[in-house]
């Protein structure tokens, strides 16, 4: 039988404690695409645990956008993807004629 992954909680290092906030918020987008053309956006958030009060930077999720939709691999490596498949659009027909253009 496999195991599950479990999904990691923020943990204060100090402590112990799983009683912490995200206090602040901020995304570092990375300069240079991966193998497959998209860019990844790093959400990291400043951390504070409500118990000891120490305060540590930690990633909170990753965003890898690109042609295919968004990917989101949030804490404990789970993924989502977000937009995979689009539908063709529809192509709209635009008829002008000249002569109308001419009356006016």
């Amino acid at each position: 039988m496999p195991r599950r992954r479990r999904e990691k909680e923020l943990v204060c290092p100090k402590c112990g404690s799983r009683d912490v906030e995200v206090v602040r918020t901020w995304q570092l987008v990375s300069p240079f695409p991966d193998k497959y053309g998209r860019i990844t956006v790093t959400v990291m958030g400043m951390v504070e645990c409500r118990s000891c009060g120490y305060r540590w930077r930690a990633t909170i999720s990753k965003l890898k956008i690109g042609e295919k939709g968004v990917e989101v691999e949030g804490r404990g490596g789970k993924k989502k993807v977000l937009g995979g498949e689009e539908k063709p659009r529809r192509v709209k027909e635009i008829v002008l004629d000249l002569e109308d253009l001419e009356e006016e």
